[in-house]
């Protein structure tokens, strides 16, 4: 067996097992497996682990230096072992149990949005368990639902979450490596719901320069320029794992570029509002639960020299 190969392999052959292992026990049993798992993780990623401590104690100056932010860090790694364990379970989880555990708020927004014909484009972070949005959405409204992604770095593991999402999760995948914008203007032109995360870190000139917990970050404005094209809203859409067991999505308030504080705006500095209030929205609700966030990820990469 080839290097390449083995280390295509391994992880994917890791997930299935974890799959098959998650639907067979009952739901609690399987994030307690999912913690167990993250602590693992947390012995072996030892460069994400401080990754993280490094950006928690930018983020929070005051807890520099104390038990708080390992503290942080642990429950990080646990959350995410429960979220996978929660999206390989989708599967067997039924319409009576995600109705139960999954409180949704605002789903009269999507409804109203679709009333008029111009599609939804929501705008999620990598917070709380946000495969759940679709899943639970999709109980309650008909409409296509696509989450805009870019490819894992293996192929097979990238397969089997694509379809996965597909089958079970509510949404198909648009690649954001493919054709552009090009599907996710189709969609929305179709009166469809079109799902795209905002907190990831972008280099100019891709990217422009957004305060996020403080200090300015490379932001993807893609979102926003699709918006001001189409002459449509965004609506924010996150969850949240309010206990061990329950969650809850909440949608909105839509946020209009026709609450621009100056009408004269040209379209740059339109789309740079729209993005400074999307970080605010994101920031905002991490700060609610900064343990179920993606502090692993660099996000502040690209920041102005």
């Amino acid at each position: 067996m080839s290097r390449s190969r083995f280390k295509t392999s391994i992880p994917f052959c890791f997930l299935k097992t974890l799959s098959r292992a998650f639907q067979i026990l009952s739901h609690s049993q399987a994030l307690f497996l999912g913690e167990r798992v993250g602590d693992l993780l947390r012995i072996l990623l030892r460069g994400k682990c401080t990754r993280i401590r490094q950006n928690l104690e930018a983020a929070y100056p005051s807890d520099q230096g104390t038990p708080a932010i390992r503290h942080i860090e642990s429950r990080i790694f646990r959350h995410f072992g429960m979220l996978g364990a929660e999206f390989l379970r989708f599967p067997v989880l039924s319409e009576e149990w995600l109705r139960k555990h999954v409180t949704i708020e605002g789903l009269d927004l999507v409804r109203e949005l679709l009333g008029k014909g111009q599609g939804v484009l929501a705008f999620i972070s990598h917070f709380g368990n946000w495969e759940m949005i679709s899943k639970r959405l999709a109980l309650d409204v008909a409409t296509p639902i696509h989450v805009v992604t870019r490819k894992i770095r293996d192929p097979k593991v990238d397969r089997f979450i694509r379809e996965h999402r597909a089958m079970h999760g509510g949404a198909r995948s648009i690649s954001a490596e493919g054709d552009g914008i090009r599907p996710i203007l189709s969609a929305l032109r179709r009166n469809e719901i079109v799902v795209m995360a905002q907190d990831q870190s972008a280099a100019p000139p891709e990217g422009i320069f957004s305060p996020f917990y403080g200090r300015l970050a490379g932001t993807h404005p893609a979102a926003a320029r699709i918006a001001l094209k189409l002459g449509i809203p965004l609506l924010p859409a996150f969850n949240a794992r309010i206990s061990r067991e329950a969650h809850q999505v909440r949608f909105g308030p839509s946020l209009c570029f026709k609450e621009c504080p100056d009408p004269l705006y040209s379209s740059n500095q339109k789309i740079q509002w729209m993005v400074d209030r999307e970080n605010a929205l994101i920031e905002t609700r991490i700060r609610e639960f900064p343990d179920q966030w993606i502090w692993m990820h660099n996000r502040w990469k690209h920041t102005p020299v």
